[in-house]
Formats: C-alpha cells, structure tokens, sequence
C-alpha cells in the first residue's frame, strides 16, 4: 500500500538533493548518453514490485531537478547583452524592469534590454538584464521607463571574497555598468500593481525620513522594508559584532518574531483564531512594504514558522516547509547557492519547528506578556540552526550573540509596531503620528544602545577561519543526533 507521505518525502528529498548538488555541474543540456543511463534505471526499476514504490519517485525527483537546471541555465550568445560585456562603450535602449535602488552616492537600475549600439554604430537586437549605476542621480529615473543607458559594459566579477556575479545571477543580470549615462525617452511601461507597490514604499519610506532623524530613520527602514541604506558604518559594525544584523533583513525570521507577539497579544482569542489574523498582517505587510521577493520569501517562511508554532502537527508542518522550498526552487534554484538571506531564512524556520519544542522548557519562567516567551524562544531555536551558517559565510562569531538577542528581542516587535503606525498615521495628522513615531523611537534608542554596550565587550566577536563545509554537516548531523536521541527517551 503506498504511503503518500512517505511518497513526498522520497521525492521532495531527491529534488531538494539534487538541486543542492547541481550547483557545481549547471548545464543547459546535459549529455545524451547521461539521459540514457537515467532512463534505463527508470524502465528497469518499473518492473520491480519490490523497488518501485521507493526508487519512482526518487528518479522522478532528480529528473524534475536536472530538467529545471537545464531551463534556468545562463548561455553567454550573440543575442544576450552580456555577449558584448568586454568593457567596449555602448548604448543599450530597454526599460527599467524593477525597483530603482536609491542610496547616498548612486542609484542602481536593472535595464531589461531591447536593442544595443555597439561602438561601431550598429543596431544589435539583445534581451537580457544589465545593471547601470547612475551616479548623478538627476534627473531620477522610474520603474517602466523607457531609457538609452550610455556606457562601458563589462561582466561582474569577484569582489575579494565576495561573488559579485553569483550574486547577481540570482536576478538573471549578467552584465553591468558601473558609470553610466541615462536618456528617458517614455514612460509608464509599467506593470501597474508593481508600479503602485514600489510607488507606495517610496513614499513611505520619505514618510520615515521626515519623521526620524539619522540614524533612526534608517533603521527603522531596516526593520520594515529591509533596506540597509544610510545606516551609518559604525553601527552596522556593532550590529555585526553582537549578531544582531539579522533584525534589518527582512527574513521569516524576523517576521515569525513579529508576528507570535501579534499572536500573543491576541490572548483572549482561540489558539486557532489567532492564526487568521496574523496571517492577514503578514500579507498586508508585505504588500504595504512593496512584495520584493526578498519580502514575499520572507514572508511565506514566516507563515510557515507561524503555523509551526500554532499546530501539532509537526509531520504535515514539515511537509509544507518542503513543499514550498520545492516551488520556490522551481522557480528559481540559485536561491539555494547563492542567497545567504534564503539560507538563513529556511534554517531559521528549521529551527523553530525543530528544535523550539525541545527548549521550551527552559523558558516557563519567562512572562509570556506581550508574546516575550515566544519571541525569545524562537530567538534562541533560530540562532542554534543559522550561527553555523552565520559563520560559514563572514567568517565570524558572535560570542555576546545570545545575550544581545535576548536583550533587544522584546524590543524589535514593539519599535516595529509603533513606527509602522506612527508612520501611517503622520499621513493623517503628522503631529500625532510624531507622537506614536515616537514611542517606537524609544524601542529603537535601546536596541542600538545594546548593540553599542555589547559590542564593546572584550571577545564580544572573534573571527574564525578554519570553518569549512565539513564542520558545518557535522555540527548539524549531531543537532539531528542529539534530537533524535532525546525524541526517543
């Protein structure tokens, strides 16, 4: 009799598997004679009762992988924009295909190309991204303009020990511009749900600035949009020291964390009815914030550590976390290579519905007003399956880490909470929206001087280069150990 979860599981595993390790064999086609070997195993496996019920679905799942590898695998051709990425001078005529990056010093547009003009002055049909940086930022430029970007176009390379270009193929940009000179010739290309989101936080995030002065307008932009820019150096180095960089990441980290304390708050209501509502400002939040797909990935992941918290069923929890890892590395696999917010997030979520139910004893003294039990638990939970990872990728470890995060873990929610309705209501009535604004001020003032105290302890960060791969799955093939062990006492 076949066991559908067990079905599940068997090829979710296979894919995920595969996927995984097709990050270091991406083809556009892979051989002939490879296709074959899959194939035969296929038919053979058929016409044995004995193994089809466990070997289909696995061959099912690695297939599906290759296939989706094989789609979304760049192919440098003549009629690609980075065909001409030899630092030559060209013209580029697209539109500008997503939100503008705006910061101090330049602004960043992604040009999804119609045509180009190479320097002999002919007109090349291209499709393609190309990343332009207007470092004279006058006039500004929109999302769904029409555009003729002037410049020397290369390819993206390493930056140190950063992969700029695997960074960037996330986006499938493969070409880019670093000085650049911009033409508008039309407007309103747009797609006009998009335009209206990236229209909305624009403005709200304007809203912000007016309200807040630096380095709190910045920050708060952190904790609501994601947006990193404008945060003053120093702060984001303490923030890196005492492991608190996460909390100006939109991640489902972060947002679980908001939303157990909405939860939380919501007492008086059944277990069950409390999740609607949460999800609804899940939602809202993410459209009101411009539903980038950092956010929207946030935001699902969230949603997932919410109902992990608010059902029993950690079996069919489980299997949601894998479906949707599923869909979205359908979408696009890079996620899993090269998008350290990704990884975090889904360890993150890991986390919670792994390990949050076996530390939940140690926090029964803790209040649960205001959703503190919960923010902490999770805080903790999130941290011991994403440090490794931490680590893995800056090269450091924030030994102060538990400590700060227990400090400022109450306090994120609630600077959230009233300079998001702060912000809102300076719509309405600036002066009461200042007094709300406010208030979350104050939330934010202690967050910032818990990471300024925390990061001038001695040994509070310590820097550790001899982490490789190898440690990481051992880490976590005892974590798995350890759980087990203790599941089955």
């Amino acid at each position: 009799m076949i066991n559908p979860e067990r079905t599940a599981y068997m090829f979710l595993g296979s894919f995920l598997t595969t996927v995984f390790c097709l990050q270091w064999w991406q083809s556009s086609a892979y051989p002939a004679t490879f296709w074959i070997v899959i194939l035969f195993v296929f038919i053979n496996l058929i016409f044995f009762e004995r193994t089809r019920k466990i070997t289909i679905p696995i061959i099912i799942g690695i297939i599906l992988a290759l296939l989706n590898i094989q789609r979304v695998t760049h192919n440098t051709q003549p009629e690609t924009t980075d065909w001409y990425a030899n630092n030559s001078k060209v013209t580029i005529h697209g539109i500008i295909s997503d939100e503008p990056d705006r910061r101090p010093l330049q602004t960043k547009y992604t040009i999804e190309a119609f045509d180009l003009t190479d320097s002999s002055g002919s007109i090349i049909p291209v499709k393609g991204k190309t990343l332009v940086t207007d470092r004279e930022q006058w006039p500004e430029f929109n999302y769904g303009d029409e555009v003729e970007v002037t410049g020397r176009l290369q390819k993206p390379e390493q930056i140190d020990e950063f992969h700029y270009d695997r960074y960037l193929s996330r986006f499938d940009i493969y070409s880019v511009m670093y000085f650049s000179k911009i033409k508008l010739l039309s407007s309103n290309h747009d797609n006009k749900f998009f335009a209206f989101l990236f229209n909305t936080k624009q403005k709200f995030e304007k809203q912000i600035n007016r309200i807040y002065a630096e380095p709190h307008a910045s920050f708060l932009a952190g904790l609501l949009t994601g947006s990193r820019k404008g945060i003053p150096a120093h702060l984001m180095e303490n923030f890196n020291t005492t492991g608190l960089t996460h909390i100006i990441a939109i991640s489902g980290y972060n947002i679980t964390i908001v939303i157990s304390v909405i939860t939380g708050m919501l007492f008086w209501l059944p277990l069950k009815w409390r999740f609607v509502p949460a999800v609804i400002a899940i939602i809202s939040f993410t459209l009101f914030v411009g539903a980038s797909a950092a956010v929207v990935r946030a935001s699902i992941m969230g949603i997932l550590g919410l109902l992990a918290l608010q059902t029993n069923r950690l079996a069919h929890t489980r299997l949601a976390i894998l479906w949707t890892l599923f869909f979205m590395l359908v979408w696009n696999p890079k996620y899993l290579w090269y998008d350290a917010g990704f990884q975090l997030s889904f360890l993150a979520v890991i986390g919670l519905v792994e390990l949050s139910p076996y530390i939940e004893k140690y926090f029964k003294r803790i209040t649960p007003t205001l959703g503190i039990r919960e923010a902490l638990q999770m805080t903790i939970s999130a941290q011991i399956c994403a440090v490794p990872l931490i680590v893995l990728l800056f090269g450091r470890l924030s030994l102060i880490a538990p400590i700060a995060n227990v400090l400022v873990a109450p306090a994120i929610p609630l600077a959230m909470l009233f300079g998001f309705i702060g912000t809102v209501l300076s719509f309405i009535w600036f002066p009461l929206g200042q007094f709300c604004a406010f208030i979350g001020w104050a939330f934010m003032e202690w967050i910032v001087l818990v990471a300024t105290v925390c990061s001038k302890i001695p040994f509070a960060s310590v820097e550790i280069q001899f982490i490789n791969v190898g440690s990481i799955v051992i880490y976590y093939v005892l974590l798995v150990y350890l759980m087990v062990r203790k599941k089955c006492k």
